[in-house]
Protein backbone atom coordinates (compact mmCIF):
# COMPACT_ATOMS: atom_id res chain seq x y z
CA UNK A 1 0.00 0.00 0.00
CA UNK A 2 2.79 2.44 0.83
CA UNK A 3 4.49 1.53 -2.45
CA UNK A 4 1.32 2.42 -4.40
CA UNK A 5 1.14 5.84 -2.71
CA UNK A 6 4.80 6.50 -3.49
CA UNK A 7 4.23 5.42 -7.09
CA UNK A 8 1.21 7.73 -7.37
CA UNK A 9 3.28 10.62 -6.01
CA UNK A 10 6.04 9.94 -8.55
CA UNK A 11 3.53 9.84 -11.42
CA UNK A 12 1.90 13.03 -10.18
CA UNK A 13 5.26 14.80 -9.78
CA UNK A 14 6.35 13.79 -13.29
CA UNK A 15 3.02 14.96 -14.71
CA UNK A 16 3.37 18.35 -13.00
CA UNK A 17 6.95 18.71 -14.25
CA UNK A 18 5.96 17.80 -17.82
CA UNK A 19 2.95 20.14 -17.82
CA UNK A 20 5.13 22.95 -16.47
CA UNK A 21 7.63 22.53 -19.29
CA UNK A 22 4.85 22.46 -21.89
CA UNK A 23 3.35 25.66 -20.46
CA UNK A 24 6.72 27.40 -20.54
CA UNK A 25 7.36 26.24 -24.11
CA UNK A 26 4.19 27.93 -25.32
CA UNK A 27 6.18 31.15 -24.93
CA UNK A 28 9.83 30.10 -25.21
CA UNK A 29 11.97 27.58 -27.08
CA UNK A 30 13.57 24.85 -24.98
CA UNK A 31 16.92 26.65 -25.19
CA UNK A 32 15.42 29.57 -23.23
CA UNK A 33 13.74 27.42 -20.55
CA UNK A 34 15.79 26.57 -17.46
CA UNK A 35 15.37 23.89 -14.83
CA UNK A 36 14.77 26.72 -12.35
CA UNK A 37 11.89 28.00 -14.51
CA UNK A 38 10.35 24.53 -14.59
CA UNK A 39 10.74 24.06 -10.84
CA UNK A 40 9.13 27.43 -10.09
CA UNK A 41 6.22 26.68 -12.41
CA UNK A 42 5.80 23.17 -10.96
CA UNK A 43 6.28 24.38 -7.37
CA UNK A 44 8.95 21.79 -6.68
CA UNK A 45 12.61 21.99 -5.67
CA UNK A 46 15.49 21.30 -8.00
CA UNK A 47 16.40 18.04 -6.21
CA UNK A 48 12.95 16.69 -7.04
CA UNK A 49 13.42 17.61 -10.68
CA UNK A 50 16.89 16.04 -10.84
CA UNK A 51 15.64 12.84 -9.23
CA UNK A 52 13.62 12.29 -12.42
CA UNK A 53 15.45 14.11 -15.24
CA UNK A 54 19.02 15.19 -15.98
CA UNK A 55 17.94 18.51 -17.56
CA UNK A 56 15.17 20.23 -19.52
CA UNK A 57 16.34 18.67 -22.79
CA UNK A 58 16.00 15.13 -21.42
CA UNK A 59 12.54 16.04 -20.13
CA UNK A 60 11.48 17.31 -23.57
CA UNK A 61 12.94 14.21 -25.22
CA UNK A 62 11.02 12.03 -22.77
CA UNK A 63 7.74 13.80 -23.57
CA UNK A 64 8.37 13.44 -27.31
CA UNK A 65 9.32 9.78 -26.99
CA UNK A 66 6.15 9.02 -25.03
CA UNK A 67 4.00 10.75 -27.66
CA UNK A 68 5.85 8.95 -30.46
CA UNK A 69 5.36 5.56 -28.77
CA UNK A 70 1.64 6.14 -28.24
CA UNK A 71 1.12 7.18 -31.87
CA UNK A 72 3.24 4.23 -33.04
CA UNK A 73 0.83 1.94 -31.20
CA UNK A 74 -2.14 3.67 -32.87
CA UNK A 75 -0.49 3.23 -36.29
CA UNK A 76 0.35 -0.44 -35.72
CA UNK A 77 -3.13 -1.17 -34.40
CA UNK A 78 -4.76 0.54 -37.39
CA UNK A 79 -2.46 -1.17 -39.89
CA UNK A 80 -3.07 -4.57 -38.23
CA UNK A 81 -6.79 -4.06 -38.74
CA UNK A 82 -5.99 -3.59 -42.43
CA UNK A 83 -7.68 -0.21 -42.11
CA UNK A 84 -4.82 1.81 -43.57
CA UNK A 85 -7.40 4.08 -45.19
CA UNK A 86 -8.28 5.18 -41.67
CA UNK A 87 -4.66 5.81 -40.68
CA UNK A 88 -4.64 9.56 -41.35
CA UNK A 89 -7.88 9.89 -39.42
CA UNK A 90 -6.57 7.92 -36.44
CA UNK A 91 -3.39 10.02 -36.30
CA UNK A 92 -5.33 13.29 -36.58
CA UNK A 93 -7.83 12.11 -33.98
CA UNK A 94 -4.99 11.27 -31.59
CA UNK A 95 -3.35 14.67 -32.18
CA UNK A 96 -6.64 16.45 -31.47
CA UNK A 97 -7.22 14.41 -28.30
CA UNK A 98 -3.70 15.31 -27.12
CA UNK A 99 -3.74 18.88 -28.35
CA UNK A 100 -2.10 20.30 -25.21
CA UNK A 101 1.07 18.31 -25.91
CA UNK A 102 0.94 18.42 -29.72
CA UNK A 103 0.41 22.19 -29.91
CA UNK A 104 3.73 22.67 -28.13
CA UNK A 105 5.73 19.79 -29.61
CA UNK A 106 4.72 20.59 -33.20
CA UNK A 107 5.26 24.35 -32.82
CA UNK A 108 8.35 26.38 -33.64
CA UNK A 109 9.39 26.02 -29.98
CA UNK A 110 8.98 22.24 -30.01
CA UNK A 111 10.68 19.22 -31.49
CA UNK A 112 11.27 19.97 -35.16
CA UNK A 113 11.69 16.31 -36.14
CA UNK A 114 8.99 14.62 -34.05
CA UNK A 115 6.15 14.92 -36.57
CA UNK A 116 8.46 13.63 -39.31
CA UNK A 117 9.36 10.60 -37.16
CA UNK A 118 5.67 9.99 -36.52
CA UNK A 119 4.70 10.08 -40.20
CA UNK A 120 7.50 7.69 -41.08
CA UNK A 121 6.22 5.02 -38.69
CA UNK A 122 4.10 3.48 -41.43
CA UNK A 123 6.83 3.72 -44.10
CA UNK A 124 8.16 0.16 -43.75
CA UNK A 125 4.70 -1.29 -43.20
CA UNK A 126 3.54 0.34 -46.46
CA UNK A 127 6.59 -0.90 -48.37
CA UNK A 128 5.80 -4.49 -47.38
CA UNK A 129 2.13 -4.02 -48.26
CA UNK A 130 2.83 -2.43 -51.64
CA UNK A 131 5.42 -5.05 -52.58
CA UNK A 132 2.63 -7.62 -52.29
CA UNK A 133 -0.05 -5.54 -54.06
CA UNK A 134 1.79 -3.78 -56.89
CA UNK A 135 2.97 -5.80 -59.85
CA UNK A 136 6.08 -3.72 -60.66
CA UNK A 137 7.17 -2.25 -57.35
CA UNK A 138 10.07 0.22 -57.52
CA UNK A 139 11.37 0.91 -53.97
CA UNK A 140 13.17 4.11 -55.05
CA UNK A 141 10.03 5.51 -56.66
CA UNK A 142 7.98 4.54 -53.61
CA UNK A 143 10.48 6.23 -51.29
CA UNK A 144 10.28 9.46 -53.31
CA UNK A 145 6.48 9.31 -53.33
CA UNK A 146 6.36 8.62 -49.60
CA UNK A 147 8.76 11.49 -48.82
CA UNK A 148 6.69 13.87 -50.95
CA UNK A 149 3.38 12.89 -49.37
CA UNK A 150 4.79 12.70 -45.82
CA UNK A 151 6.22 16.23 -45.98
CA UNK A 152 2.98 17.52 -47.46
CA UNK A 153 1.08 15.84 -44.64
CA UNK A 154 3.46 17.34 -42.08
CA UNK A 155 2.81 20.82 -43.47
CA UNK A 156 -0.97 20.32 -43.36
CA UNK A 157 -0.92 18.93 -39.82
CA UNK A 158 1.39 21.70 -38.55
CA UNK A 159 -0.87 24.36 -40.08
CA UNK A 160 -3.94 22.67 -38.58
CA UNK A 161 -2.36 22.49 -35.12
CA UNK A 162 -1.06 26.06 -35.31
CA UNK A 163 -4.51 27.37 -36.26
CA UNK A 164 -6.07 25.78 -33.18
CA UNK A 165 -7.42 22.59 -34.82
CA UNK A 166 -10.73 24.22 -35.70
CA UNK A 167 -11.41 21.69 -38.45
CA UNK A 168 -12.31 18.17 -37.42
CA UNK A 169 -9.74 15.38 -37.56
CA UNK A 170 -11.88 13.65 -40.20
CA UNK A 171 -11.82 16.72 -42.45
CA UNK A 172 -8.02 17.11 -42.21
CA UNK A 173 -7.50 13.37 -42.71
CA UNK A 174 -9.83 13.36 -45.73
CA UNK A 175 -7.82 16.18 -47.31
CA UNK A 176 -4.51 14.37 -46.65
CA UNK A 177 -5.90 11.11 -48.03
CA UNK A 178 -7.34 12.78 -51.14
CA UNK A 179 -4.07 14.61 -51.86
CA UNK A 180 -2.05 11.44 -51.28
CA UNK A 181 -4.36 9.43 -53.54
CA UNK A 182 -4.12 12.01 -56.32
CA UNK A 183 -0.32 11.85 -56.22
CA UNK A 184 -0.20 8.05 -55.97
CA UNK A 185 -2.35 7.28 -59.03
CA UNK A 186 0.71 7.12 -61.25
CA UNK A 187 2.47 4.65 -58.96
CA UNK A 188 -0.02 1.78 -59.05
Amino acid sequence: MAYEKADQRVRYTKMVIKNSLLELMKEHPISKVTVTDICKKADINRNTFYSHYANQFELLSNIGDELYEEIRQVVEHTMNLEASGKLSYEICKYIKANSNICEVLFSENGDKELLERILYISHDINIDKWMKEVKYFDPNLFDKWYTFTAYGSIAIIKKWVKSGMKESPSKIAAFIDKATEAVSKDFY
